[in-house]
């Protein structure tokens, strides 16, 4: 190589001076050719991947508008697609689509075969043609990625009516969606459920092994089937399980449905089943859907006629005609006096506050009575009483001062206007009265409720409302995102590929959001992890580490998919859930702290408070949680599914008010894809409606970590 010689001075002072007047030149042609070297103000970009999740190994397309640009071709767009959290963007450059002075603009993006599962973002960037600079930003919705193996295309039944007893037939298709060969599937047909619920009976045979409960029904379809890369099987209708009245016993399997009708002849009803396909050794489950709907019935009885969980009744001999006409009991609402029952939860030394509207001019005196949880009168007299300004007219009175040491419980207040000031007054002296009920409790000063999936805060919800009345801090933890439960039902039946699941798993947020907002809990206080539905008990048992994260079924993916979430891409592995539980509860400082129940049959359930109290522990161990954090358990679904937890219990009760009662009633019917049409169905009368809410403490959460791993 021969060596570089140095330079003179002048001539690469004119060298430089040469270049920079040939950049000038160049940009002031540029310039003239596209109309101008400057960015037009306003300028503006829309877009959006065009599906919102991709199988690996496919295309994501990605389109974008401008607006505010005058001619779209002088400018370039780009997409940066980013896996969330990761930092390191792809940049894609988007094509004008030929046609008109304002095309769209569109791109592929190849997906690698071997991409991470998970959500990716998408940034749409704007540069001025032949230049660098950078003209608009903005942050689009973007798309996840998923990696199916197996599919279940089809699930054929031979008759739409069977009498009990009676073999079903069936036939099933499936697709291996992946370039490697599937050996030794096994392929299951049971009554309808899910396997993450519990399906033991609790009772071992003689190799000492969980004997699956007799109520599933189940038998398999093929034992050792292969599938080759990107090929079918067909299962022919062959021989499955038999037909049986299913009522009354799908609520022990499934924790849905109604209860059994007391009669000697079982009237009919609508059943489905659920197909399954699970690796040789029935440790992973690869895919499942339920078989279309069919009436079960005994021969010669067709009434009363049958209706899906997809309708509000049953059967319509159920319906209850007189109910709804009166929801408070008779004199419950006054005709003269209207008050204000929007806060009615309160705590030992709260002054309780009643607003009233007259509905004609004060003629006597307003004097409040108070009863207490056994019905005996704790306090009587005359408020205080101010009056807001005309037109409402409005009387807002301390109406009492709860004594600190009061009994928690329900109470009745009694508002009456009377001529006299007597205790007890004479006859004639009461001219109009109203009543409401209030409830006491005990509150923490803080509370975080964490919930297996989206519907599980109901439990808490008299707890939550009355933290809300007060003023007090609260947040709501969400562990899944419910992708699984009732998405075939959603979607009318199709069978629930990962696009629809993810998007399930959208709708039952949004539910739990409207939910919540019912009782008085805004969205900042909501925090999601999207964990996925089911595969709670495999996170804890098989994917410690975040660098072997449990792979989803339903969603095909092992990191979460979601928008909006506490972490984005949240690994699906135990190291990772806990690590989060533990920052959300070292940034919230809960005093009280709410779970599922340790023992409960469903998986996710009682997982949910393995990742809690794990969590707690660990805090507790490095000084980080208090001792004293009260940690709180319910039950949903019944124990069963494990080995019971060492832990002792205490009741805890809290106490709810009529009006609160109705308000968290109310709250069922939000979570439409959880049965809220059912719930709407059968709705309870004030009276009927409880008012309490039962949990228990867990005394001990500080001890016996580990007894479960």
């Amino acid at each position: 190589m021969m060596p570089m010689r140095s330079v003179e001075p002048k001539l690469l002072g004119a060298f430089c001076r040469h270049i920079t007047l040939c950049a000038i030149v160049a940009a002031c042609l540029a310039s003239v050719a596209f109309g101008g070297g400057r960015a037009p103000a306003g300028i503006s970009v829309q877009g959006s991947a065009m599906d919102t999740g991709y199988n690996a190994g496919s295309t994501a397309q990605i389109r974008a508008t401008l607006s505010g640009t005058g001619d779209a071709r002088r400018y370039v767009v780009f997409a940066d697609i980013e896996y969330a959290g990761s930092g390191k963007p792809a940049s894609l450059e988007l094509k004008p689509v030929p046609g008109g002075a304002r095309p769209p603009f569109r791109g592929d993006w190849p997906i690698p075969a071997v991409a991470l599962t998970g959500l990716y973002t998408v940034t749409l960037r704007v540069e001025l043609r032949g230049t660098s600079q950078t003209v608009a930003v903005e942050k689009v919705p973007g798309f996840f990625v998923y990696r199916k193996m197996l599919r279940i295309n089809s699930v054929r039944l031979n008759k739409a009516f069977y009498a009990p007893g009676e073999r079903i037939q069936c036939e099933v298709e499936i697709e291996n969606l992946s370039g490697v060969d599937l050996k030794g599937l096994r392929v299951e047909f049971s009554n309808e459920n899910y396997p993450w619920i519990s399906q033991f009976s609790g009772q071992q045979n003689g190799a000492g092994r969980m004997t699956v409960t007799p109520a599933l029904g189940l038998v398999v379809l093929r034992r050792d089937l292969d599938v080759a890369a990107h090929g079918h099987a067909l299962l022919p209708m062959a021989p499955a399980g038999r037909a049986a009245f299913l009522q009354g016993s799908q609520v022990a399997i499934m924790g849905a449905g109604g209860p059994a009708r007391r009669e000697k002849v079982p009237p009919p009803e609508v059943d489905r089943y659920t197909i399954a396909v699970w690796n040789h050794d029935r440790t992973d489950l690869l895919d499942m859907q339920f078989s279309p709907q069919v009436i079960v019935r005994q021969p010669g009885r067709v009434s009363p006629k049958p209706y899906s969980r997809n309708y509000i009744h049953p059967y319509n001999d159920e319906i209850d005609f007189t109910k709804y006409r009166e929801f408070y009991p008779p004199g419950y609402i006054s005709p003269v006096i209207a008050l204000d029952r929007s806060r009615t939860l309160y705590r030992p030394g709260d002054a309780v506050t009643l607003s009233a509207t007259l509905k004609s001019p004060l003629s006597g005196f307003l004097y409040v009575t108070v009863q207490g949880p056994h019905g005996k009168q704790v306090w009587a007299g005359l408020p205080p009483v101010k009056t807001a300004p005309a037109p409402s007219g409005q009387k807002r009175m301390r109406a009492w001062d709860i004594p600190p040491s009061a009994e928690p419980g329900v109470y009745t207040l009694i508002l009456s206007e009377r001529t006299g000031k007597r205790v007890n007054p004479a006859p004639g002296e009461s001219l109009a009265e109203a009543t409401t009920e209030i409830a006491v409790n005990k509150l923490p000063s803080s509370l975080m409720v964490f919930c297996p999936h989206e519907d599980d805060e109901h439990p808490w919800a008299g707890l939550t409302r009355a933290m809300i009345e007060a003023g007090l801090p609260v947040r709501i933890v969400f562990f899944t995102g419910g992708d699984v439960g009732e998405c075939e039902r959603y979607f009318d039946g199709h069978p629930c590929d990962p696009v629809r699941a993810r998007e399930f798993g959208t709708v039952r947020m949004a539910e739990s959001v409207e939910a919540l907002a019912h009782i008085g809990v805004e969205r900042s206080q909501i925090v999601f992890l999207g964990l996925p539905d089911g595969g709670s008990g495999e996170i804890w048992f098989h994917h410690v580490q975040p660098t072997n994260p449990f792979f989803s079924i339903y969603l095909a993916v092992d990191h979460a998919p979601y928008t909006g979430m506490f972490e984005p891409n949240l690994p699906y592995a135990r190291n990772s859930v806990i690590d989060a539980v533990k920052r959300l509860i070292t940034g919230f400082h809960p005093a009280m702290i709410a779970t599922p129940h340790p023992d409960e049959r469903h998986v996710d359930h009682r997982t949910a408070n393995w990742f809690v109290l794990k969590a707690c522990q660990e805090l507790a161990r490095s000084g980080e949680l208090s001792g004293n954090t009260v940690v709180l358990a319910d039950r949903a679904y019944g124990s069963g599914g494990y080995k019971p937890a060492p832990y002792q219990y205490q009741n805890y009760t809290v106490y709810l008010s009529g009006e609160v009662a109705a308000r968290k009633q109310e709250m069922g019917w939000i979570y439409q894809s959880q049965d809220g049409n059912l719930d709407e169905g059968s709705k309870e009368t004030f009276m009927e409606l409880p008012r309490e809410e039962r949990h228990v403490r867990i005394v001990d959460w500080q001890k016996h970590e580990g007894w479960n791993e």
